[in-house]
C-alpha cells in the first residue's frame, strides 16, 4: 500500500492526493463513519498535505498539547480575513483525520507517544457517555480556554482590548426602545423581536446560581457558550461565538432585563461551520438598555454589560 506518511513534498501530486482521499472514503465507508471532504473558501482542502503536516509533528495530541494547529494551518497560506486559523485546521482535522488517525495508532502504522492516545479518550469520557464530534469537542475545549480568560482578564467596555459593537450613541444595533421592534422597513438582517419569547425553545440553562436563564430560540446552538456574572452594579454576560466577525454579532436588550444575542454569518458556507443562531438570556431583574454596551473581539469573544434599572 501507498506510504502516505513521507514524500519530500507534503502537498503530494494530485494523484497521490486523489488515492489518500479514495483511501480516506473508504476507512470512514467502512466503519460506518460519516465522511464529508473539507472545503476551506469554497475549495477542496488538501487532506493529504493535512495528514503530513500533523503527523509530522506527532499527531494529534502531540500538536494540540504543543499549541501547533496555527503553523499547521499557516502552511495551507490563508487569507488574512481568516482570524482563527488554528481553530479551522484543527476542526477540519478532527472531522476529517482524526479516526483515521487513531485506527494507523491502533494497527501500529503510526507510532505516537504512549501517553498520548489514554489522555485523549480520557478527555472523551468525561463529558456525559455519548460519543461527542469532533467539532463539538474542539468548541468545547475552545470555551473553556476562553471562560477562564475572561476570568482572569476582564474585558473592558471601552474599546481599550477590543473592537465595540455596540455604543451609547450611534447607529443602533442594540435597541434602545422599551419594546424592540421586528417591522419597520425591510433589511437584510432581521432584529429579532421579543414576541419571539413566545416561542418553545429547544433547550434552557441556568447558569452561576442565579436566576439567568439562556434559551435557544430556533435550532440549537450548543457551540456557543454563555456565562452570566452578577456584580455590585451590573451582569456581566459572557459569551464565546467562534468564527464571527463583530458586524455578524447583534445584541438587543430591553428594560424587563432580556438581552437577544443573534449571530448571522454572511458566508453561510464558511470554512468553520458556523450557523445562524439567536439566543435569548433572561435576566433576573430590570436593566437599563440605554447604557447597556457591548464588546466583541476578532477572536469570537463577546463581552455585555447591562446595569441595573435605577429606582427614580
Amino acid at each position: 500500500m501507498f506510504d502516505y506518511t513521507t514524500g519530500g513534498d507534503d502537498s503530494g501530486t494530485e494523484e497521490e492526493q486523489a488515492a489518500f482521499m479514495k483511501e480516506l472514503e473508504r476507512f470512514h465507508r467502512e466503519k460506518m463513519l460519516e465522511f464529508k471532504p473539507p472545503k476551506f473558501y469554497g475549495e477542496g482542502l488538501n487532506c493529504l498535505k493535512l495528514w503530513r503536516q500533523v503527523t509530522g509533528l506527532g499527531g494529534y495530541d502531540q500538536v494540540t498539547s504543543c499549541k501547533l494547529w496555527r503553523q499547521v494551518g499557516e502552511s495551507f497560506k490563508p487569507p488574512k480575513t481568516c482570524t482563527t486559523v488554528s481553530w479551522t485546521f484543527r476542526n477540519f482535522y478532527e472531522k476529517a483525520l482524526l479516526e483515521y488517525e487513531k485506527h494507523k495508532i491502533e494497527t501500529g502504522e503510526f507510532q505516537v507517544a504512549s501517553s498520548a492516545l489514554p489522555d485523549r479518550v480520557g478527555s472523551e469520557s468525561q463529558v456525559g457517555g455519548s460519543h461527542v464530534s469532533g467539532s463539538g469537542r474542539a468548541r468545547r475545549e475552545s470555551a473553556t480556554r476562553a471562560m477562564q480568560g475572561w476570568h482572569s482578564h476582564r474585558l473592558l467596555g471601552n474599546g481599550e482590548n477590543a473592537d465595540p459593537i455596540i455604543k451609547d450613541k450611534g447607529p443602533i444595533v442594540l435597541k434602545k426602545d422599551k419594546t424592540p421592534k421586528s417591522s419597520g422597513s425591510a433589511k437584510r438582517k432581521r432584529i429579532p423581536s421579543l414576541e419571539d419569547d413566545m416561542v418553545i425553545p429547544y433547550k434552557s440553562d441556568k447558569l452561576h446560581r442565579n436566576d439567568s436563564m439562556v434559551i435557544d430560540m430556533g435550532p440549537p446552538a450548543d457551540w456557543v457558550k454563555i456565562n452570566v456574572r452578577k456584580t455590585k452594579d451590573c451582569y456581566e454576560v459572557y459569551a464565546l461565538v467562534p468564527g464571527l466577525l463583530r458586524e455578524e454579532v447583534h445584541v438587543q436588550s430591553d428594560p424587563a432585563g432580556r438581552l437577544i444575542v443573534t449571530g448571522e454569518p454572511e458566508q453561510l458556507d464558511n470554512p468553520w461551520g458556523v450557523t445562524p443562531f439567536k439566543k435569548v438570556i433572561r435576566l433576573p431583574s430590570r436593566i437599563d438598555p440605554h447604557q447597556t454596551s457591548a464588546v466583541v473581539t476578532l477572536h469570537g469573544q463577546l463581552f455585555v454589560r447591562a446595569p441595573f434599572e435605577q429606582s427614580k
